[in-house]
């Protein structure tokens, strides 16, 4: 397998992790939010919501970054068989 499809798949597998952990740390800013005075405007539930956002923002560059590296596999793919066959 390429070199850079196993990087991209590494990513997608990485981002897939950190989408779990996301999603488990908005449960817990929701519950916060729910339980404490001020609803979300709490400064510990705008945090957690702060978290999430930035660790969506990671997943969303991992995810571009394996599908950039995919197509440029595919490319380098590509200019290998035309060179070879030429």
């Amino acid at each position: 397998m390429n070199r850079l499809v196993r990087i991209a798949l590494t990513l997608f597998i990485s981002a897939s992790i950190l989408i779990f952990l996301v999603l488990q740390r908005l449960q817990r800013a929701k519950e916060a939010a729910a339980s404490l005075r001020g609803g979300t405007h709490n400064p510990m539930a705008e945090s957690e919501f702060q978290m999430v956002y930035i660790g969506m923002g990671i997943v969303g560059v991992m995810l571009a970054a394996g599908i950039g590296l995919i197509i440029a596999a595919i490319i380098k793919g590509r200019q290998q068989k035309l060179d070879s066959d030429g």
